[in-house]
């Protein structure tokens, strides 16, 4: 049984590290690949499309496998699917538009860049993503995390720095150089921008970051918070509140989920054991997964987290060797998806009934970290 648990763990962790991949595709172009998952008999009228975004696999030999821009219909049965380069990293809608922010293995891999889609038909605007140059580094820009404002897109890079783009013309209408490196997760709230950094400057790797920067919307300014280590995502609840999660040291220092509150942040936090979460519009999901266990169960753990602050087991369905990796929400009714770090979305409804568990959503690519849902 070890030995069973050993192969899909390294299984796992060949997916899990594929937010770092080694190939270049930057002129990718649309592939058009009819999926067999299994499906419900009748499908969900709240919504008409999901976009699931794959990061893909990192540094395999044959080369790594692409990120992957998946589009299912509300049988969940994929119609389209756009290779978006190495590693896919974030999606959002704006309007009506998709943005989709793509980086590569390192810092200098020069493959990095932002796709914009129609949102209605999945289409890009242009045959291939748009390239940036970095303001800190010189290299092509390594995009990690989108938030959108005011007619702009904001996109934190991976050097340690955001830039703006103006969403006409997709060129960039203002940048800044952070103190800090590794930057993350981002949100914007009462006209300032939130930027999680998972290196300090000077960092040569991520995971020791202890910062959060502010900034105007102008970013011609930075201030920091001192956060708990490794701040990695965060977000405004509908009631205005901002929460982010520290992923900490993945041994002493476990993830957990903060509050921030003016200059600091929440103690004791609002719920440990957060590796990921999604805010929707009466909870906050969130999913952890013990990579350490001594049994090689490798357990994933869902909860859900009221605005008031109570953490509870989101469901008790969670299949073996689940290792939930991201979580979306859907917009239109409340349905919770978590990717597997593997290739598998699981959905559930908002009170943790299972929908797709049994039959995940197979994408065949690894990582699914991002799913929008249009109407």
């Amino acid at each position: 049984m070890k030995k069973k648990y050993l192969f899909y763990a390294a299984f796992a962790l060949t997916f899990v590290l594929g937010s770092c991949s080694d190939e270049m595709f930057d002129n990718a172009g649309q592939v058009n690949e009819p999926s067999s998952q299994n499906t419900r008999a009748v499908g969900n009228a709240s919504w008409t499309k999901a976009y699931v975004l794959c990061e893909g696999t990192w540094k395999q030999n044959p080369p790594s496998l692409p990120g992957k821009l998946i589009t299912y219909d509300n049988n969940w049965v994929g119609t389209d699917t756009l290779e978006v380069g190495d590693t896919g990293n974030d999606l959002i809608q704006y309007g009506s538009k998709l943005y989709c922010a793509v980086s590569g293995h390192d810092l200098t891999a020069d493959n990095g860049g932002i796709w914009v889609l129609n949102a209605a038909t999945g289409v890009p605007y242009t045959t291939t993503m748009k390239q940036y140059d970095d303001p800190k580094n010189g290299h092509n820009a390594m995009p990690r995390r989108l938030a959108a404002y005011g007619g702009e897109v904001y996109i934190t890079l991976y050097s340690g720095a955001v830039i703006a783009i103006d969403t006409l013309d997709y060129e960039i209408t203002k940048s800044i150089e952070l103190d800090a490196t590794y930057s993350e997760g981002i949100c914007i709230a009462y006209d300032t921008v939130y930027v999680c950094n998972s290196g300090n400057a000077g960092d040569l790797y991520a995971g020791q970051g202890t910062s959060i920067s502010k900034l105007p919307l102008d970013l011609r300014s930075e201030t920091q918070i001192t956060v708990p280590t490794n701040p990695k995502l965060i977000a405004q609840a509908p009631n205005g509140t901002l929460y982010f999660n520290s992923l900490g040291n993945y041994t002493t220092e476990k993830s957990a989920l903060y509050k921030l509150e003016g200059e600091s942040y929440s103690l004791p936090a609002v719920a440990n054991l957060v590796d990921a979460f999604k805010i929707g519009n009466n909870a906050i999901y969130t999913t952890y997964v013990d990579w350490y266990d001594p049994s090689y169960e490798m357990p994933t753990t869902l909860q859900k987290v009221s605005f008031s602050g109570v953490a509870t087991p989101f469901t008790t369905d969670i299949p073996d060797l689940m290792l939930g990796y991201s979580v979306s929400v859907n917009p239109f009714n409340g349905d919770v998806c978590f990717g597997q770090s593997g290739e598998d979305l699981y959905v559930y409804d908002s009170d943790g009934a299972p929908i797709r568990v049994d039959t995940p959503i197979k994408t065949g690519t690894g990582n699914p970290n991002s799913v929008v849902f249009v109407k």
